[in-house]
């Protein structure tokens, strides 16, 4: 019983260290096993190699989740060494596509920016240069009027301002001629500024009084000093120290500052002598002492009117000039009243011939 029991441990034994592979066949040989032993060792060992057959079948068809498989699986969806990221190109793809096709769209934004710029620049320019005006007041002043605004008590910045914009809606306009090195300007020029107050803030008159200063200081900083003292209008330095400046003096006369000439709102003389009228009527009672025809006319004749006829009465008195000075004014002239009456001496002579 014994001997047969150590027989099969022996068989069993021998069958265990095949399987593992911890021994070969040639080992098992030498074992002391007979031909019955052996062939039942033949039988475990087929029985184990199906039973690890069976047991790797199912294990491989389980378990896909091993680190061998999923390995495997990341091999096959990573990119080999060298080639490219499908995923990728596709992107930088998509980035070339789109940089492509914008070089002309940037191409067209420059000449979009350069035309903006352009227009911007030629807006500037149309702003820059003064509109086409005309008007009486665009004949004595120019195109250009300038205030001056004080920024704080020792500073002051200077604005320009087109003469029609800064005169319209004006009834009444005054050239203030005078200077800061004249001692009666300097007292007279206070009183006007409160003169000019009161005026404008009377009750359905408010800001129906303008000053246009024409300067006859001697330099720019002269006269830049003297206008912190006011607060209306002037002329440019340059043109009142001009020729402008001259012919509006001419035009009205001054003979002495300060003078202040008062024109209605088409430029027809009020009055030339408002510096000895303010002093005798602080209150405006009177202003701006217009004649009982002038009140007449412009209470009757629209102001269009009133421009139409000033504009013909200046052609016809500028006619009359040219007939009165012409060339011919002299006896013998042939030109103007003196070559008019030649002509008719002439002719009578001839007449009074033919009768005799």
């Amino acid at each position: 019983m014994k001997t047969n029991l150590s027989r099969i441990l022996l068989v069993l034994l021998a069958a265990i260290l095949l399987a593992s592979g911890q021994v070969d066949v040639e080992d098992v040989t030498d074992l002391d096993l007979d031909d019955t032993d052996t062939d039942e060792l033949d039988q475990i060992l087929d029985a184990l190699e199906t039973e690890n057959v069976e047991s790797s079948i199912v294990t491989n068809g389980e378990d896909i989740t091993s680190d061998e498989d999923c390995d495997a699986a990341a091999v096959d969806e990573m990119p080999l060494v060298g080639e490219s990221n499908p995923i990728v190109d596709e992107e930088e793809q998509v980035d070339d596509e789109s940089v492509t096709p914008n070089e002309p769209a940037n191409t067209d934004i420059a000449e979009t920016n350069n035309e903006t710029n352009t227009s911007e620049t030629e807006e500037i320019a149309e702003q820059q240069q003064p509109p086409t005006q005309t008007g009486p007041f665009i004949d004595l002043f120019g195109d250009v009027l300038l205030s001056l605004e004080m920024v704080d008590e020792t500073h002051a910045q200077v604005h320009q301002h087109f003469t029609n914009d800064a005169l319209a809606g004006k009834k009444v306009v005054g050239l203030y001629f005078s200077a800061d090195w004249c001692g009666p300007c300097r007292q007279f020029t206070p009183d006007l500024v409160q003169f000019y107050d009161k005026v404008n803030s009377r009750r359905g008159k408010q800001d129906e009084f303008e000053i246009v200063w024409i300067s006859r200081c001697r330099s720019v900083d002269d006269f830049g000093q003297y206008f912190t003292h006011m607060k209306w209008l002037a002329l440019p330095p340059q043109e009142a120290m001009g020729q402008r400046g001259q012919y509006l003096g001419d035009k009205y006369k001054v003979k002495s500052i300060p003078t202040l000439v008062l024109l209605d709102e088409i430029g027809n003389v009020i009055t030339t002598d408002a510096r000895n009228k303010i002093p005798m009527d602080k209150a405006g009672i009177g202003f701006p002492w217009k004649s009982p025809i002038s009140i007449l006319i412009s209470a009757l004749v629209p102001r269009s009117m009133r421009l139409l006829m000033k504009s013909q009465v200046g052609e016809v008195v500028d006619l009359m000039k040219k007939v009165i000075l012409g060339s011919g004014n002299s006896p013998g002239g042939s030109g103007g009243l003196g070559g008019m009456f030649n002509k008719l001496r002439e002719s009578l002579a001839k007449r009074a011939g033919g009768q005799r």
